[in-house]
This record gives structure tokens, sequence and C-alpha cells, in this order.
């Protein structure tokens, strides 16, 4: 049994490391440990194509070093997940400043195209709540990197949804207003969230009512939101 642990330990060795390989046409560890490599790269420039793309040469020596530390998933698409988490301890991470933004827009996307959503139709009323969708995800963004623009920094409110009919996800850059609203929309019915940003915004209800109805009615169209459970 010692002999056997012994032997793993050195072929997991072997498939981890970076030292030269005698004979490496003949050996075939150097066959194993390239087939590992090339599904962790095939795996991660496929879930992360920009990502690893602004990488560039950088990226074999990163994927080699997630090699030797090793993925817990059993699931290939989770060790993809665990990459990402990867990068952010790893010194590259000082050296993108867009990483956390990009992990996130990439690996969403990933996530919307893969799961399986209620197609449920959801009306709107004033008087219910409603969070955001399985469906849908948000974030405020640094840098609008989903127009290919990695240089600028503001504030870039991003709103990711699937669409049931075309089998795709959408990118919508959303204003200020819609980002706060979804914020708000799990504690407050639209009727309270009327007042609300009546309230903040200095504007009468009644000019404020029909804009905020058309963006509600809209989400639900989109099966953005959906009924609080």
């Amino acid at each position: 049994m010692q002999l056997e642990q012994s032997k793993m330990e050195q072929f997991i060795g072997i498939l981890t490391s970076d030292e030269p390989i005698e004979n490496p046409l003949r050996d075939r560890n150097q066959v194993y440990r390239d087939m590992v490599y090339h599904r962790f790269f095939e795996t991660i420039t496929n879930i992360y194509p920009i990502l690893t793309a602004q990488m560039g040469n950088q990226l074999t020596l990163v994927i080699r070093e997630f090699q030797r530390e090793g993925a817990a998933s059993p699931l290939i698409v989770e060790m993809a997940y665990e990459f990402g988490e990867f990068l952010k301890h790893h010194p590259i991470y000082n050296e993108i400043p867009y990483l956390d933004d990009l992990l996130w827009l990439e690996w969403s996307e990933m996530e919307l195209l893969l799961e399986q959503f209620s197609d449920e139709e959801i009306a709107f009323d004033w008087e219910k709540k409603y969070t955001l969708s399985s469906s849908a995800r948000f974030r405020r963004l640094d840098t609008p990197l989903y127009r290919g623009d990695f240089e600028s920094s503001g504030e870039y409110p991003l709103l990711l949804h699937y669409d049931f009919e075309e089998k795709r996800v959408y990118f919508e850059e959303i204003t200020p207003f819609a980002y706060e609203l979804l914020k708000i929309l799990p504690t407050y019915t639209p009727a309270e969230a009327l007042e609300e940003f009546a309230r903040r915004y200095e504007v009468d209800t009644d000019d404020l009512k029909e804009p905020l109805e058309q963006l509600l009615n809209q989400w639900c169209e989109k099966k953005i939101l959906q009924n609080e459970v």
C-alpha cells in the first residue's frame, strides 16, 4: 500500500512539474502531462476568452502554477471557477486592474448559458415584491470592458440576462437609476420604490410613475424579475 501511494505521489509530481523529462518522445509521463495541461487550457480559454487573451504569454505559466496547486472540484467547469479564485491571490491580480470585473462578467455569462431556468410568465403588479431572476445578473463595473474598452475608468452599471427565445445572453448597459432600482426591489414594492425615488431625486411621483412602470414591465416580460418567494 505504501509503495502504491509513493508511486502515485511520484506520478502526480511528474504531471504538475515543469522539470524537463528525459526522452520526452518516449516517456508516457510527458503525454499525460500534456493531456492534463491541454484539458485545463481548453476549459479555461473557453470560459474566459477575453481574460486569457489579455493575459497573453503569461497564460501558460499561470496555468502550470494552477496545476501544481491543484483543483479541488472533480467537475471541469467548477475547476475553471477555482482558476478565477486562484488568480485573485496571484501576483497577476495587481497587473490587471479590471480582473474582478472580467472574471464576474465571463463566469456569469457561462453560468447563464449552462443553467436551466423556469419559463414562467411574470405579471407586473404595483403591490407585489420582486427579486432578480436566476436568469439575470447585475453589477456596477469599474471599466466598460464589455465594449472592449480596458482603459476607461468610472462607474458602468451592467445587466446580464438570458433571452429565452434566442437562447443567448445579452449584456445591457443600464442607467444608475435602473441599477439602484434593482438593488432596492427585494425590500420595496414598486409602489414603495416609486415613493422612495420621488423623494430621493426630488421629482413628482406622477412624472416618475410612467417610466418606472415601463421599465418594470419590460423586466417582467424578459423574465429578469421574479415574484418574491
